[in-house]
């Protein structure tokens, strides 16, 4: 006979769920930005970006030294899926205890005060338990949660701060307030969570009110007090790493926190924190809409529900259950603690126009999971109590909601939140070395930020660095800005940029890609450079091909294919020349933006450039030819001459996804869904033929849909312009998805394949706006390059950068 799984045991296999789900979405290697930073900051022992991050440290260089097995890097991410894990756990182990004081009937009675029998051990029904792991799974399992738990960021141990003292206070209070242990292990948690992130404090409020409510004379209690100031300070005096690896002179990080200036300039991060800007109260509805559609990326709907009615039934469990037992803390008061954290975490995060909005929003969506958690442990005591259900009829609701609850965000999320096989910013880091190594070049390598973390991750960890005779990295910053540094650097050797960037160019240098850098050249150079495979053009042709690299010929149906290339106009043009790809039936005609026009080419010299191009999502199986000629954009014509390139081998997908819905597909990556526009009660939906009615400083309220279509390998900016028949921007509103809230690509991927976005904008029209019709133009271009996405027909072709909403008639 097959032994039966109990209880307990059902309950460990399902929590071992998160721990298993992240150790197998694991990030291995080393991601861009921040969190390779934490990282070998951890492993050297130096002073991370303000506030510091010193808590987040010393435990990054406790895990980095007790796990023995793995890259540092994957040691540092498995930190992140541990505080992750515990923060689920604390979620769920505070709603298990909240459920000891709400819809409690005294032994033996029933909800009218009447004798009851008691369960016996055979039909146990423990629903604060079951509510409990359902609250783990469900905050686990939201995709920004989870997407923070497989790599390195101090956000989720901020989380699992948030998470910790909610339930040493829910502990504390459950226990009848009596019990200060788990009073002190709140003060002392508290304390270090300061240590470790400001974002901590914005909770306080709260614990101070439910402290206070659930014992009143607390303030009476002179012990007590001090022993909450004595766990405090302790918790606080992981601080003092600060000053004394400070007076070391780390090789990473600020040597002045020795001093009481530079300790609060780096822990109050100070000039970063007061120069962030802030939404109005005009933009409050559109922040709150932002947040419903982060909301629903996380939880579904039955979760959202849950959560309201575990906000809710706490003030009215005395009408519910009139014959429940009272507990000394009334459990309304644990459910204003959880709202009181939940509002003022809230009202700083979306009141920041940051681009981490989705790192810092990880409290209050753990606390909507928890919310959800409370509603459940309220709906499965009510049912059986109120309805007469039998336990075995309450268990099925309670199954049904795991599916539709955890067990739906596991199955949609497990797939695609994967950063099992990233390996983005490594390939960065090993192509340096193989680029550059014995080269004896003495080039310098550019880098923004996000492309200097694996170098120096390279550096302090992994001890090994590039020979400055063949190249040197450089960072650059705010105190010397990318044209600064080429001038400063140009007079010594080759100038090489971690990625394309559109002031260079500005300048009049010019940017030859090379592999994933972009080389700096100046004006006029008329040498071909190696890797190019030379094309014989014809002789006399205005511009001319000369060269080209396709060097991805397996391709599959979605992708981007790289291309490069060299382009002369032996002397000189004034007529705009694009590039014209023929792959198969398909025509991919790239747009001017973010290359360098003809007409300033001078005359001779070569230009190389990349004209990537996608190939429809849809594309059948098979071999295409590609060829490429030149369209004349002044005169709208193609030349008759095409140069073979040689041929694509497409693999499609089995089931390509519909896209005829959209309103456009940039790229192939984000597709604009809908779009509506609203001056007063006027309401217009795109693409709308009648103009919108409007006046001289009315604003217009835009909502934006998007749909991701597969990961963005870059951060995209949206534009949103009004512009006149001439294309003159008069209002642009450029800035990250969703005002920040959303970037979809932030050190990792963010936006995943199929998810759904509302994006808000008010665009104020000017005061002195003369009368006359304008349009509304909207579109993506890459926050570091700023390139253009192209927008793709059905079949694949490309038909501009840019959508036409409609038009705006002001009189």
């Amino acid at each position: 006979m097959r032994k039966r799984i109990g209880p307990a045991r059902l309950a460990l296999l399902l929590l071992l769920l998160i721990p298993v789900a992240y150790g197998l979405t694991l990030a291995r290697s080393v991601v861009y930005g921040d969190p390779t930073e934490y990282t070998f900051v951890a492993h050297m022992l130096g002073i991370a970006h303000p506030p510091g991050y010193a808590f987040f440290t010393l435990l990054g260089k406790l895990f980095q030294t007790l796990v023995p097995i793995g890259e540092v890097a994957g040691r540092m991410h498995l930190l992140a899926a541990t505080a992750a894990t515990v923060a689920a756990l604390f979620a769920g182990g505070t709603v298990r205890e909240v459920s000891r004081t709400l819809f409690n009937p005294p032994v033996g009675a029933g909800t009218d005060g009447a004798p009851r029998p008691q369960p016996t051990p055979t039909t146990p029904m423990p629903w604060g338990t079951v509510a409990g792991i359902f609250a783990a799974l469900t905050v686990a399992f939201g995709v920004n949660f989870w997407q923070h738990a497989i790599h390195a960021n101090p956000h989720i141990v901020t989380a699992a701060f948030l998470a910790a003292n909610l339930y040493c206070l829910t502990r504390w209070a459950a226990g009848g307030a009596a019990d200060r242990r788990w009073l002190f292990a709140f003060a002392f948690a508290a304390g270090l969570g300061i240590t470790h992130h400001p974002l901590t404090v914005m909770s306080f409020p709260a614990y101070a009110v439910f402290i206070l409510l659930a014992r009143p004379r607390i303030l009476r209690e002179g012990r007590t007090l001090l022993g909450l100031i004595a766990c405090a300070l302790l918790g606080l005096a992981v601080w003092l790493y600060f000053p004394l690896r400070s007076a070391m002179q780390p090789a990473f990080g600020p040597a002045t926190m020795n001093t009481l200036s530079g300790f609060l300039d780096h822990v109050l991060a100070r000039g970063l924190s007061e120069s962030l800007p802030f939404f109005g109260a005009a933009d409050i509805p559109a922040r709150a809409l932002v947040f419903w559609t982060i909301l629903r990326l996380q939880y579904a709907l039955p979760v959202i529900f849950l959560a309201l009615l575990g906000l809710l039934w706490p003030a009215a469990e005395r009408r519910l259950m009139p014959g429940a037992a009272r507990h000394p803390v009334p459990a309304w008061k644990f459910a204003l603690l959880y709202a009181l954290a939940f509002l003022g975490n809230y009202a700083f995060v979306m009141s920041l126009r940051a681009q981490d909005i989705m790192a810092y929003l990880l409290g209050p969506l753990l606390i909507v999971g928890l919310l959800a958690g409370i509603g459940l442990y309220g709906l499965l005591t009510l049912t059986g109590a109120r309805l007469r259900l039998p336990a075995t009829a309450v268990a099925g609701l309670a199954a049904a909601l795991f599916l539709l609850g955890p067990g739906l965000q596991l199955a949609r999320n497990g797939p695609r939140v994967s950063l099992r096989h990233y390996t983005e910013a490594a390939d960065y880091a090993a192509a340096v070395f193989d680029r550059f190594t014995s080269t004896g070049e003495g080039a310098t390598l550019l880098n923004d930020w996000e492309h200097m973390t694996p170098l120096w991750y390279a550096q302090f960890v992994e001890e090994r660095w590039p020979d400055a005779a063949d190249v040197r990295p450089v960072l650059v910053s705010t105190a010397q800005p990318w044209l600064e540094s080429v001038f400063a650097t140009l007079p010594g050797g080759p100038v090489y940029l971690s990625n394309y960037r559109r002031e260079i160019v500005d300048a009049g240098f010019r940017l030859r890609p090379a592999g994933p850098f972009y080389q700096v050249v100046e004006p006029g150079d008329k040498s071909l450079p190696d890797g190019l495979t030379l094309i014989e053009g014809e002789s006399g042709a205005a511009v001319e091909i000369v060269a080209y690299d396709l060097p991805q010929r397996d391709v599959a149906a979605g992708e981007f294919v790289p291309l490069t290339l060299a382009l002369r106009a032996p002397a000189g043009t004034a007529d705009f020349y694009v590039p014209f790809i023929r792959v198969g039936d398909l025509s991919f005609e790239p747009t001017t933006d973010s290359h360098l026009t003809s007409p300033t080419w001078l005359p001779g010299e070569i230009i190389v450039e990349r004209f990537d191009f996608a190939l429809p999502h849809d594309l059948a199986d098979g071999v295409y030819p590609v060829a490429v000629g030149l369209k004349n954009l002044s005169a709208n014509t193609v030349g008759e001459t095409f140069f073979p390139l040689g041929d694509l081998n497409v693999t499609g997908r089995a089931t390509p996804p519909a896209y005829d819905f959209l309103l456009a597909n940039f790229r192939q990556r984000v597709g604009l869904v809908s779009a509506t526009a609203r001056v007063g009660r006027e309401r217009r939906a795109a693409l709308w033929d009648e103009p919108l009615p409007a006046r001289p400083g009315d604003t217009v309220h835009l909502l934006l849909q998007w749909q991701a279509l597969a990961r963005a390998e870059e951060s995209y900016t949206v534009f949103v312009h009004l512009i006149d028949a001439g294309n003159a921007p008069l209002v642009a509103l450029d800035y990250t998805p969703l005002g920040g809230s959303a970037p979809t690509h932030l050190w990792i991927p963010k936006w995943l394949p199929g998810q759904r976005l509302l994006d808000p904008y008010r665009m104020k029209l000017p005061d002195d706006l003369a009368p006359g019709t304008y349009y509304i133009e909207v579109g993506l271009y890459d926050m570091v390059g700023r390139r253009r996405l192209h927008m793709a027909d059905d079949v694949g072709n490309t038909i501009g950068d840019r959508l036409i909403l409609g038009a705006v008639v002001v009189d």
